[in-house]
């Protein structure tokens, strides 16, 4: 895998380069600001840009459109010191990959990172109940969500978990295509068009339709 990372704390940024470079990761630029994380990604083509969300000067978001925007083959990942919840509202909209909280150890950044890489959407589940859970509470109202089939919301259960599609193909017994069609239907129905948009729409809370137990085994 091979990443470019941005962050303006010059220490963190070598500190994180150097151990994710010792988890087998290929860190092909370490940079202090938007601009030049975006003209890293462009001159290195990366799996993945992982960036902080604040900068003294410009924002982390966007860089992240600017990538997305332009060069959509890296994934972009990024990472918090802060529990404010807006960010990570925006960032969902924009369609990044996924979204960390800085206070963790780096085999579990790297561990993200890499279920960035096969496909996945790493987000840190307390920023996520606090995005999913407003206050102050309403009366729960019909959302897409309702109109998944019971093997589409099983799907999307183990989306929220952090699985992979070739985690999901093992859990479900089905082909990888399988697969593949189901969370492209999801999208679909839910109006998204990345993991983490269609992560963030599932109520922590709901309750799963009554046939979902049967769909972890059944085709």
């Amino acid at each position: 895998m091979r990443i470019v990372i941005c962050d303006d704390h010059q220490l963190l940024l070598e500190a994180l380069a150097t151990a994710l470079a010792l988890q087998g990761i290929t860190v092909e630029a370490a940079v202090d600001s938007p601009g030049d994380a975006v003209k890293a990604v462009a001159s290195n083509d990366p799996d993945i840009l992982l960036i902080d969300v604040t900068f003294p000067v410009g924002s982390g978001l966007d860089a992240a459109r600017e990538v997305i925007a332009h060069h959509p083959r890296t994934k972009v990942v990024m990472m918090t010191g802060t529990e404010d919840a807006e960010p990570l509202k925006e960032a969902l909209g924009l369609g990044v990959t996924g979204y960390l909280a800085k206070d963790q150890p780096v085999d579990a950044i790297a561990r993200a990172l890499e279920l960035a890489r096969q496909g996945g959407a790493p987000i840190d589940s307390a920023m996520l109940r606090r995005v999913q859970r407003p206050a102050p509470r309403v009366p729960r109202q019909r959302t897409p969500v309702d109109d998944l089939t019971p093997r589409e919301h099983h799907i999307l259960r183990l989306l929220v978990e952090g699985m992979s599609t070739r985690e999901i193909v093992h859990v479900l017994g089905v082909s990888q295509s399988t697969v593949r069609t189901h969370v492209q239907n999801i999208f679909a129905k839910l109006g998204v068009h990345t993991r983490l948009q269609a992560v963030a729409l599932l109520d922590p809370d709901a309750a799963p339709p009554a046939s979902e137990a049967g769909c972890a085994t059944g085709r």
